[in-house]
């Protein structure tokens, strides 16, 4: 297949304007086996304004073995042979187009098993249900300005406008239910305080310094997976909220922690690393806050990380331009606590958003230090392949930026069958049962929204709940 050529610049047409953005994508959910909806929730409004949604891509993009899989909406397939399927994408995939607002792009993730890709000494155990990575390659879609409360549909060969405008003003009476069941977990408490040990062993045998070992929670999930998404939306709003579907593949989550930005020539990335549980009210908030940064082990794993991050981003950058901008402020979610450091730097002439990507992948925070041989550990210790969880979700623009948040506090779909997953620091301090008590305060959000599903019965969120929830967007962009 030759490369996608895009001429010119993306159509704007305005849609619409004060409609509620996730209720049309429900309507469009329900229509289209390929789907996307990225937002913006919480505390963070000041990062970004806009909403994005796309359905029925062109093509979709995904790896097997040594060949790059492009296949189009007609299901034929095109295969690449490429040693490398993830550097294969630059070559099909323009990164190019000049846009003063969004241009489109590939959208989709990165299982953690990419870094196969990206470092040889690594075998990491892939997932049965999810390839190491996939993107549809959208060339049209809606934006939400929550500023002004706009819905634009943009394009660039094909004008789908009239169909949206169809779907937008169809009745829609959301009486669908979704039925949830929690099945088993990978690993037992016992088991992971002897993994705890083990880990500490290799930190005293001077292999590591930090390792993120963590386990699974299988789920069985029947019915209308929007609802999870509705829900978290109120328990759990996020800086990057997204519900991601491949036909029986799905990604919904709420993270907190963005992986890496390009834009513009800059690049960042914000580490979390540090963990506490909410208070009871704004005082008790700031006591905690307090004991977490005075905490000497919390500190030094923090550290350890931001020297982690400058490490991975000032091997694609311009000398002299890394920078740690904020050191250690206190990001505060719906459940828990993090220390939050923010590292940037200017992106050099010989890379692009693949590579640069690939150099801060998987993050620091979902593997220890150092990364290599942290992976290795958790390559041994975990049962399974971890497919999405903590590697990355976003997109590639079609204007050579590019924005991946880290996939956790998320659950992930094949089919009837879903996981969720977390893990925690171990280092040379660290006790067994304050490590599982981490893990739980981390899954908690997301535990809570599946336990409301536990019976058929749904009641949608009262007016209230959703006023709550249209809160502002701030990191897709």
């Amino acid at each position: 297949m030759d490369k996608i050529e895009l001429i010119g610049k993306p159509n704007y047409k305005k849609l619409t304007e004060d409609y509620n953005f996730f209720r049309l994508f429900k309507k469009i959910e329900k229509k289209f086996d390929t789907c996307f909806l990225f937002e913006s929730l919480g505390e963070e409004s000041y990062i970004s304004r806009y909403h994005i949604l796309g359905f029925d891509p062109k093509y979709i993009i995904y790896p097997t073995h040594e060949n790059l899989i492009i296949e189009n909406k007609n299901g034929k397939i095109d295969k690449i042979y490429s040693k490398n399927p993830y550097y294969k994408i630059r070559d099909v995939i323009p990164s190019n187009i000049i846009s003063k607002k969004y241009a489109g792009g590939l959208i989709g993730y990165l299982g953690y098993d990419c870094v196969n890709y990206f470092e040889p000494s690594l075998n990491i155990k892939n997932n049965d249900d999810f390839e190491s990575f996939k993107f549809g390659v959208f060339l049209d879609g809606l934006v939400y300005d929550q500023v002004t409360g706009e819905i634009f549909y943009y394009y660039y060969d094909e004008d789908r406008f009239d169909l949206i405008e169809k779907i937008l003003n169809e009745n829609f009476e959301d009486n669908s239910k979704l039925s949830c069941s929690f099945l088993n977990n990978s690993m037992t408490n016992d088991e992971h305080k002897q993994h705890v040990q083990q880990v500490k062993e290799k930190i005293i045998d001077g292999y590591i310094f930090q390792c993120e070992v963590g386990f699974k929670s299988f789920y069985e999930v029947n019915g209308d997976t929007t609802k999870i998404y509705e829900k978290l939306r109120i328990v759990n709003p996020s800086p990057h909220m997204y519900y991601l579907k491949f036909k029986d593949q799905k990604i919904i989550g709420a993270s907190p922690e963005l992986l890496f930005r390009l834009k513009n020539g800059e690049m960042e990335t914000y580490p979390l690393a540090g963990t506490t549980k909410r208070g009871k009210n704004s005082q008790e908030d700031t006591q905690l806050a307090r004991e977490l940064l005075n905490d000497p082990k919390e500190i030094a794993e923090h550290n350890m990380l931001v020297d982690l991050h400058r490490n991975d981003i000032g091997k694609v950058a311009k000398f002299g331009t890394v920078k740690v901008r904020n050191l250690m402020d206190i990001k505060r979610y719906s459940h828990v606590q993090h220390i939050s450091s923010e590292i940037v730097g200017i992106i050099d002439d010989k890379n692009d958003m693949f590579s640069a990507l690939a150099s801060n992948f998987p993050a620091g925070t979902l593997t220890g230090a150092p990364k290599i041989e942290a992976m290795k550990i958790i390559n041994e210790i975990e049962t399974s392949g971890r497919g999405p969880y903590g590697g990355a979700i976003g997109q590639f623009g079609f204007n050579g930026d590019c924005t991946f948040a880290i996939p956790i506090r998320s659950i992930f779909i094949k089919g009837k069958n879903g996981f969720i997953q977390t893990c925690g620091g171990i280092v040379h301090d660290s006790v067994p049962e304050n490590e599982l008590l981490e893990i739980e305060r981390k899954l908690a959000a997301m535990k809570s929204v599946l336990e409301s599903f536990y019976c058929l019965l749904y009641t949608s969120p009262s007016p209230r709940d959703v006023e709550e929830s249209r809160m502002p967007s701030s990191a897709w962009k």
